[in-house]
């Protein structure tokens, strides 16, 4: 199995963030989808619309947004990169 991408830090998340506007990763067994409009942070447990949670911009997800109790800024290199 090829591994997953990893990011070496928070900066480097937030970039992708900004320049691609779409990744989707793994974390603790469960796949999310995030999507940045150049505006607002879209973000949802893949397939599972109900799960969606909207951010007005980056800093306001990266500092807001809890995955698995923890926040985002807190465990991004924990993250499995599938797709950006």
């Amino acid at each position: 199995m090829i591994p997953y991408d990893k990011y070496k830090n928070l900066d480097e998340f937030i970039t992708d963030i900004d320049d691609i506007g779409e990744i989707i990763f793994k974390h603790v067994e469960k796949e999310y989808s995030l999507y940045f409009d150049g505006e607002k942070v879209f973000i949802s447990e893949s397939y599972k619309q109900e799960t969606e949670q909207i951010f007005n911009g980056i800093n306001e997800f990266i500092n807001d947004f809890i995955l698995d109790g923890k926040p985002i800024k807190d465990i991004v290199t924990e993250l499995d990169v599938v797709s950006h």
